[in-house]
């Protein structure tokens, strides 16, 4: 089997999803996950999301407390990236339909959580995670440019002169593949299943860290995990 798109994703969770929703307005883009199509870590996430939505807050106090909860290790560029289109991509998900959780008068019900210093973070009930991915995955099966093949486990990068140009694949049911495209994404998630005691769910087995370190890439942070 030989697919060909213009993008390649491999993942479905929040990163990889909203990065498909946005390619396919420029070309055709192929999802590849390994499992059933809803599971992620994103789907695992509970509290909420954080963005300077409220009347108190700013993108400047946000970036001060997260430097400030990140002890001198967090990355400034990518701090003010986050804080600065963070209010940008929550207020699009309202808009998309988010069932977050709500005030009386309708506006988002924001709530306080550890190293925030105002209230912040916007949250469905205790599935945030599941809610988005929810939202995503309508979004992205609904729309004719997006391809998504389940049950697809990447196996390897494939490379041209250097340059990545797709992955190969092996299905549930032993049959293998390739997609080649001109970009590809991987958004994989983590390795939390190299632990014999995770939150994580099973599918975290560090895929897409291994398929990039195999062919060279430079790897960072690995040594963030999260447990909840």
């Amino acid at each position: 089997m030989h697919l060909r798109g213009d993008f390649l994703v491999i993942g479905s969770g929040i990163a990889g999803l909203r990065t498909a929703i946005a390619l396919a307005a420029t070309g055709e883009v192929i999802v590849l996950t390994k499992a059933d199509p809803r599971e992620s870590n994103t789907g695992h996430a509970q509290g909420g999301i954080a963005a300077a939505v409220g009347a108190d807050d700013s993108p400047d106090l946000h970036a001060r407390d997260t430097m400030a909860a990140g002890d001198g290790l967090c990355r400034g560029a990518a701090v003010d990236v986050l804080v600065r289109e963070g209010p940008h991509y929550v207020r699009e998900l309202l808009e998309w339909g988010a069932e977050f959780d709500r005030e009386v008068d309708g506006s988002p019900a924001l709530t306080r959580e550890g190293a925030h210093s105002v209230r912040r973070v916007l949250h469905a009930r205790d599935a945030t995670g599941r809610e988005i991915a929810r939202l995503l995955w309508k979004r992205v099966t609904a729309h004719r440019g997006i391809r998504v093949l389940d049950d697809a486990l990447a196996t390897s990068l494939v490379l041209r002169d250097g340059r990545c140009i797709g992955a190969h694949f092996v299905t549930g049911r032993g049959e293998e593949g390739t997609v080649t495209a001109a970009r590809t994404l991987l958004a994989t998630g983590g390795a939390g299943q190299v632990y014999s005691e995770t939150t994580n769910p099973s599918i975290t087995t560090g895929d897409g860290i291994a398929m990039a370190a195999t062919v060279g890439a430079r790897l960072m942070d690995m040594e963030f995990v999260q447990f909840h």
